[in-house]
């Protein structure tokens, strides 16, 4: 049999895997009397991560709290114990996490800039200060050097985004709770970027045909603060694909087409529309009614023929909203052709693109998935790795904008949040790791993955009927698995933690989550466990 480790030594773009094995310097991480080192950890479980110590917390859970997306299968998990980059340590020893919170462990929890942005916090006093960004200006003080503010964190992330996709008027921010908040902040901007496009270009005499012949009346409960009338709804459509998952508050619940569960009892808002993840490239056009709004609404039929055509008016689609790498819908890598395709189309009509990075930002192998799909956003949602939500879009567009548009509660106020997320970006794009002999975590997670599927590789032809299928980018891989649920409970017991994603069926997929500063140790751990553990489900 194929050994499953390559033969040594082992080079990708560059860089000897097998060097890495002389640079580990990991401090020990200790509490109580449990002490965990990266450089030589393992894992090491007895029947699974859960002790009888456990037992009753599912039962204690859900007495108190509402069922969310627990199941009878859904792992305990205990809190207090040593974890060093994807290893946790519990009572019952040490277990490897390739779950990382549903893609919110980006990086070692560990890593110097956490912990010293950690440290400034709580000199300053601030590590629990809460404060109400969207009312207030924040300002760091001439004591609190090194703290960062919302405009710092803007500042950065705007710099590393034109560093990837130019733009001449930069990039602005808006700082959320979540990625649903994100993308919710997403929906309400391109919407209205579009009504005022529509205002500016069609004229008032247009759209009250519009809304007469949709049989939207004028609301005359209050009058804008522009002084300008209000309509009791704006039909103004937002595109998305089968598959998607951007959230689950209304507004995005209605993009996201993942699940079932998803749509039962739920009202839907008219306006939004799916089309094929990775289908045509031409999959937008073939949507849109490309006549101009003003020869439609005089045309037989008006607006109404076109939308019970299962067509769109061109003017009035606002925004198409992807995730370049789609998550809970199967993990599955974007097509370029299918973006560009679909982009061109955005471009063509003046419709926004909105990438949504919640759970693939950062592990790709470059910050965003977007750039591998050769197409350059108008908008950018992220959230999970992020450590808050943020919805980055084209300065520019701050024109179509009036205050009060969107605001929230802690937006940026969460001082803790900011600082974390700062040092999470300053350490993907600029922080050199001794252990990598200078590569930056973006190229090491493209490396890392390259390899850990070079094993997958092995290990499909070792397990055929039950290993079906690779893919993946960087550090986020998906697998096609026969007897899914049987994997992932068997790798639980020995250690590993996955997640399954995607429709159920007679093969269904499991996601693989790797950190951004993965080391080739734990990458071969991986390989030979989980090469382990379809053994097992195969002998029964």
């Amino acid at each position: 049999m194929e050994p499953l480790t390559l033969d040594d030594p082992v080079v990708i773009d560059g860089y000897d895997l097998a060097g890495e094995h002389s640079r580990l310097r990991f401090p020990d991480i200790t509490l109580g009397d449990r002490t965990l080192n990266r450089s030589t950890a393992r894992i090491e479980v007895s029947g699974g991560e859960e002790s009888e110590h456990v037992g009753g917390a599912r039962e204690d859970h859900a007495a108190r709290l509402f069922v969310t997306t627990h199941d009878a299968s859904s792992q305990v998990l205990q809190l207090g114990f040593p974890c060093v980059g994807p290893y946790v340590s519990s009572e019952a020893g040490v277990y490897m996490d390739l779950m990382c919170a549903c893609a919110q462990k980006l990086l070692d929890e560990n890593h110097p800039l956490f912990r010293r942005a950690v440290r400034r916090l709580l000199q300053h006093g601030l590590i629990m200060r809460r404060e109400i960004n969207t009312d207030d200006y924040l300002v760091a003080s001439p004591m609190a050097e090194g703290v960062r503010t919302p405009q710092d964190l803007a500042a950065l992330l705007s710099k590393v985004t034109r560093a990837r996709f130019v733009d001449p008027t930069g990039w602005k921010s808006f700082f959320c709770n979540s990625g649903t908040e994100a993308v919710e902040a997403a929906i309400k901007l391109a919407t209205l970027v579009r009504w005022r496009r529509l205002q500016q270009n069609v004229g008032a005499s247009v759209i009250e045909k519009l809304m007469a012949q949709l049989g939207i009346p004028r609301d005359a409960f209050a009058r804008d603060p522009n002084g300008e009338d209000l309509w009791s709804d704006y039909p103004l459509f937002v595109v998305a694909t089968e598959g998607a998952f951007h959230g689950r508050s209304l507004g995005s619940l209605n993009l996201t087409r993942s699940l079932r569960i998803h749509q039962v009892g739920f009202p839907k808002l008219r306006w939004m529309r799916h089309i094929p993840y990775n289908g045509p490239a031409d999959s937008l056009e073939r949507v849109l009614d490309p006549r101009p709004l003003a020869e439609i609404v005089d045309s037989p039929g008006g607006v109404q023929a076109v939308l019970d055509a299962g067509r769109i008016p061109q003017d009035l689609c606002a925004a198409f909203i992807a995730e370049g790498f789609q998550g809970e819908g199967g993990y599955v890598p974007g097509s370029p052709e299918f973006f560009v395709g679909v982009a061109a189309t955005c471009r063509q009509h003046g419709i926004l693109v909105v990438a949504d990075e919640v759970q693939s930002l950062g592990r790709t192998g470059k910050l965003y998935a977007f750039e591998h799909l050769g197409v350059a956003p108008d908008v950018i949602v992220m959230a999970k790795a992020a450590f808050l939500g943020v919805m980055l879009a084209r300065a520019d567009l701050e024109q179509h904008l009036q205050p009060g548009w969107h605001s929230n509660t802690y937006g940026g106020g969460k001082i803790f949040d900011v600082n974390m997320s700062y040092a999470t970006f300053e350490a993907l794009v600029e922080y050199e790791e001794p252990t990598f002999g200078g590569l930056r975590y973006l190229e090491n997670l493209a490396i890392k993955g390259q390899y850990l599927c070079r094993l997958l590789e092995r290990i499909q032809k070792r397990h055929p009927d039950t290993l079906c299928g690779i893919d993946g980018r960087g550090g986020m891989i998906g697998l096609s698995l026969r007897r899914r649920d049987e994997v992932i409970a068997t790798a639980w017991r020995r250690g590993l933690k996955l997640l399954g994603c995607g429709l159920p069926g007679e093969v269904e997929r499991v996601r693989v989550l790797l950190l951004a500063d993965v080391l080739t140790r734990e990458v071969d751990e991986i390989a030979t466990t989980l090469d382990a553990v379809l053994t097992e489900v195969e002998a029964g």
